[in-house]
């Protein structure tokens, strides 16, 4: 799974709901109404995530990270690199061999799936939704609803596993045409949290030696 890929599943995870009640069948309406109300107004989130990587049954790798975003700021930490974004400018960060490298942000990039406002605004270009079944797992009763793209991609189905007595999205698994399966559990999740502007900007003077590539 390349950086993109691995936004477009985060963003869909906070985003998906967005997308116009028209875009959704199998009677799931109204539930997605609620959802997408429910996360539209939120000011800001961060959450905690465990990535659990499987394939034909068996598995590969496991990650923890964390995740926060404002408006078209976000951060986030992956398999030992952070992304930061301050809706101008992004920066990825090496941890293991200490080095940034500095984009330029295009909010009016199309292709951008690491924008959530693009994300929101072309959800019913990108995707389609339905929903699937009503499930109890650990005793709470969930929702799934199925994503499929409307391009070809690498993946051909994203899962999103809906709290129904809360309608947050707790788990959201992304299947792979070569038989992977790439599943997201979404821990500590906090609403309308405070969160300052430099906390999306890369501070240079808080990793000492680090090596800058500047790509703009």
């Amino acid at each position: 799974m390349n950086k993109k890929q691995f936004f477009t599943v985060i963003l869909c995870l906070l985003f998906a709901v967005a997308g116009s009640a028209q875009n959704v069948d199998g009677g799931a309406t109204e539930l997605m109404k609620k959802v997408s109300a429910k996360y539209q107004a939120y000011t800001s989130m961060q959450f905690h995530y465990t990535l659990k990587v499987t394939k034909d049954s068996k598995t590969l790798n496991t990650y923890q990270g964390d995740f926060a975003l404002k408006g078209n700021k976000y951060r986030m930490t992956y398999n030992g690199q952070t992304y930061f974004c301050n809706g101008v400018t992004s920066w990825n960060y090496q941890k293991s061999t200490n080095e940034v490298s500095i984009y330029e942000y295009d909010p009016e990039d199309d292709d951008n799936m690491m924008n959530p406002q693009r994300i929101m605004k072309n959800w019913d270009k990108h995707f389609r939704a339905k929903y699937i079944r009503d499930e109890n797992i650990n005793n709470v009763s969930m929702a799934l609803v199925d994503l499929t793209p409307k391009v070809s991609q690498s993946y051909y189905r994203i899962r999103l596993y809906i709290n129904k007595g809360n309608n947050n999205i707790v788990r959201i698994a992304l299947y792979e045409k070569d038989n992977t399966t790439y599943t997201y559990y979404i821990e500590q999740f906090k609403s309308n949290v405070t969160l300052s502007d430099s906390y999306f900007v890369f501070d240079k003077s808080k990793y000492p030696g680090v090596e800058v590539n500047d790509m703009r």
